[in-house]
């Protein structure tokens, strides 16, 4: 019992009773979901920026509440959810669009060079992305991944 109540201690301090933590919602990340929706809809994860607060000026919010939206309500990160993005839009290309070179996809889809395009791909899919094309050509059944998109 002594050892529930200095865990317990340790949880409620008067610094967490002062300032619990925040939830996700309110009309501030309710418009955030919206700008986000739109953003999606609109291939946005095409333009390539280079820092976290470029991507939140697009969305007309400010980093700290952008990487909090996407700590409370989407449970990863935002590049790693806007690659993701552009990883399934460039499998995507790549099953639907034979003519068209890997480079010019990544480059379509949103990524600033080609490495960076092989990379992700690779570290995220498990091959590159001539070997995903090439398996997509040859099986129907793969399918690019999915993304939980707000």
């Amino acid at each position: 019992m002594e050892n529930l109540v200095r865990r317990l201690g340790r949880i409620f301090t008067p610094k967490r009773i002062m300032n619990p933590p925040r939830k996700g919602s309110g009309p501030k990340m309710d418009r955030l979901a919206q700008a986000l929706q739109a953003w999606v809809e609109a291939k946005g994860w095409r333009v390539p920026t280079r820092t976290i607060g470029e991507a939140a000026e697009q969305l007309g919010t400010d980093t700290a509440t952008l990487y909090h939206y996407f700590d409370e309500r989407v449970g990863t990160d935002f590049r790693t959810w806007r690659t993701r993005l552009r990883l399934e839009d460039a499998c995507r290309m790549l099953r639907e669009e034979p003519g068209l070179q890997a480079a010019d996809i990544g480059r379509r889809a949103g990524f600033s060079n080609r490495s960076n395009f092989s990379r992700q791909f690779l570290a995220h899919l498990g091959c590159t992305p001539l070997a995903w094309r090439e398996r997509a050509r040859m099986s129907h059944d793969i399918q690019a991944p999915e993304n939980d998109y707000v």
